[in-house]
């Protein structure tokens, strides 16, 4: 850890860990008296702020990544709006109505189409989990009852 020092001219500077650039005191943010000789941080401001920058936007990509299950109301109100709204505007009016998700367009135009959240599909179909919790209820052993589970009808 390199500390600070003074130049041959006089000037207090310190080299940072990071950039290697060599800069003045000023440059660097306080530290606590333990944590270093000098009481500096190791990085400069600049350094520490782009750090900081980076982990910002890493953790706000992730957070529009998250996808939110869409309930039966909400996906109703979508279907609702097929031939009254555009798709994006569907999408705008979702976001508004209900503030604490917002759904895509491409999400709206596949629920109308009926490639997702359609009728039918729900009743034909069975969950994973809710055929491992069957089988631990099945009398007989759970291989025989997986045997007898249909495995098109099962939804991953």
């Amino acid at each position: 850890m390199p500390a600070s020092y003074y130049d041959s001219e006089g000037n207090h500077i310190k080299e940072c860990t990071k950039c290697k650039l060599v800069q003045p005191v000023e440059e660097y943010y306080r530290h606590t008296p333990t944590g270093s000789t000098d009481g500096l941080v190791q990085r400069c401001r600049h350094c520490v702020l782009a750090k900081f920058r980076d982990e910002n936007a890493r953790r706000n990509k992730k957070r529009k990544q998250r996808t939110h299950k869409l309930t039966k109301h909400q996906v109703a109100w979508i279907k609702e709006q097929k031939d009254v709204l555009s798709i994006r505007e569907t999408a705008r009016q979702f976001a508004k109505k209900f503030w604490a998700i917002k759904v895509n367009p491409s999400t709206v135009q596949r629920i109308f189409s009926g490639k997702i959240h359609a009728e039918g599909k729900d009743e034909e179909t069975i969950s994973v989990y809710d055929m491992l919790d069957a089988a631990s209820q099945f009398s007989g052993s759970a291989e025989d009852y997986l045997d007898s589970t249909d495995i098109k009808k099962v939804k991953l």
